[in-house]
């Protein structure tokens, strides 16, 4: 049996064998890498939103978290109710200070609020301490 460029020659008989793929073949491959590449750009559309987030909320964590060492520092007054943002470093993030008296004698629960927008909604993040109340402020 000799075999030239795709003709397989048996015994002065001529028989033709087709190798490759057929147009079946190729469109159903292209629409399982489409539908593929479609779900794997998904992903990363997801995790590129969760990775916003998520760094939007550990710097509004942080945030909050200075406002309460100036609060403990005497800088802000935690006697009544303040507000303000974080300009010019975070300007699209903005804090509340909100005292709130308790039932114990020299006590005050602080909630020092932090919003911002994302995605065209409002989020916030909220930092609760109880502090000893300044006899001067």
């Amino acid at each position: 049996m000799k075999r030239r460029s795709g003709l397989v020659l048996s015994e002065g008989r001529h028989a033709s064998r087709v190798e490759g793929f057929t147009l079946t073949e190729v469109l159903v491959a292209l629409v399982v890498v489409t539908a593929s590449l479609t779900v794997i750009a998904q992903g990363f559309l997801s995790g590129g939103k969760a990775s916003l987030s998520s760094q939007n909320e550990s710097r509004a964590s942080w945030l909050a978290d200075s406002k309460m060492a100036e609060l403990e520092a005497g800088i802000i007054s935690t006697q009544a109710g303040s507000s303000g943002t974080f300009e010019p470093e975070h300007p699209d993030y903005k804090w509340s200070v909100e005292p709130e008296a308790t039932t114990t004698t020299g006590l005050s629960k602080i909630t020092v609020t932090v919003t911002w927008k994302e995605r065209e909604q409002e989020r916030t993040f909220a930092l609760t301490r109880l502090m000893a109340e300044r006899a001067s402020e």
